[in-house]
């Protein structure tokens, strides 16, 4: 596949508050403690009626997409309000803290289930947020795929940065379920990232193409990061972020579907600041 370029990127993890707190962490590549305290979200552009109705999902997704969205030196201010900037959104199983929510109301007298709940249980919830809070029109893409949802997801938003040569902001995520659903969802923390693709090369660039034949997944030297890339789908990611952190070109494979895995190239250019 033809390369795309990454503009930039959001993440938040247990004790991993953005980026550059997430680059410090990689670059010491020792120590992590995926136990870590989880920050506390605020993500803005919504009115104070619409953050009410916001979940931990909603917010680790929106949190992440603004982050990234500002650019890697935060100067990318041309897509914090674009409205034709489109979006893919990857969740291996969605809100199940609503689901959880919905499925107790059911059994109770009346089935007292919340219209907000309701409406918050879809797949497309976050992008739904998403497209109010940055008054964006264009189109969205919300994507799931088990445990392979990062690979499918990054594959899917770069393609359409090729075919359609326009931005594209990919952010995958998954929270930690609640326990009555925890059996059914292997997710041991709560994680979310996001990259802005570009059509045009970048400081980093990727390119990708799907390995059919004995893929060997990429892992974290890091103990307390290998428990992380494990404990979520999205974080299935921390190979691609840990070789920018650490300003390596290369090629990492990550899971894909059906025991394949994505081969993804990553590259360093000298345009932009990382």
């Amino acid at each position: 596949m033809k390369a795309v370029g990454i503009a930039g990127i959001g993440l938040v993890a247990p004790g991993i508050e953005n980026w550059q707190s997430g680059k410090d962490v990689l670059i010491a590549d020792r120590n992590y403690d995926v136990s870590a305290d989880f920050p506390v979200l605020k993500p803005a552009g919504l009115s104070a009626n619409e953050r009410r109705r916001t979940t931990d999902t909603i917010k680790v997704a929106l949190d992440c997409g603004q982050q990234a969205i500002t650019g890697f030196d935060g100067a990318a201010t041309e897509f914090l309000s674009d409205p034709d900037l489109t979006s893919v959104f990857a969740s291996s199983c969605g809100d199940l803290n609503v689901v959880d929510r919905i499925l107790t109301a059911l059994t109770l007298p009346g089935k007292p289930v919340s219209p907000t709940q309701f409406h918050n249980s879809v797949h497309n919830a976050p992008a739904g947020y998403w497209s109010i809070s940055s008054k964006s029109t264009a189109a969205s893409t919300s994507i799931a795929a088990g445990d392979n949802t990062f690979s499918v997801g990054l594959l899917e938003a770069m393609t359409q940065v090729v075919v359609n040569e326009h931005a594209v902001l990919f952010i995958a995520y998954d929270i930690v379920p609640p326990p009555l659903l925890a059996a059914h969802r292997s997710v041991t923390a709560s994680y979310g990232v996001a990259l802005l693709l570009l059509p045009e090369l970048t400081q980093w660039s990727l390119s990708a193409e799907v390995n059919i034949k004995n893929p060997s997944t990429t892992t974290m030297q890091d103990q307390g990061l290998e428990q992380l890339r494990t404990a979520n789908p999205a974080a299935n990611s921390l190979p691609l972020l840990y070789a920018i952190a650490n300003k390596h070109s290369g090629n990492i494979c990550l899971p894909y579907l059906h025991g394949q895995g994505l081969d993804v190239s990553i590259t360093r250019g000298s345009s932009r600041n990382d």
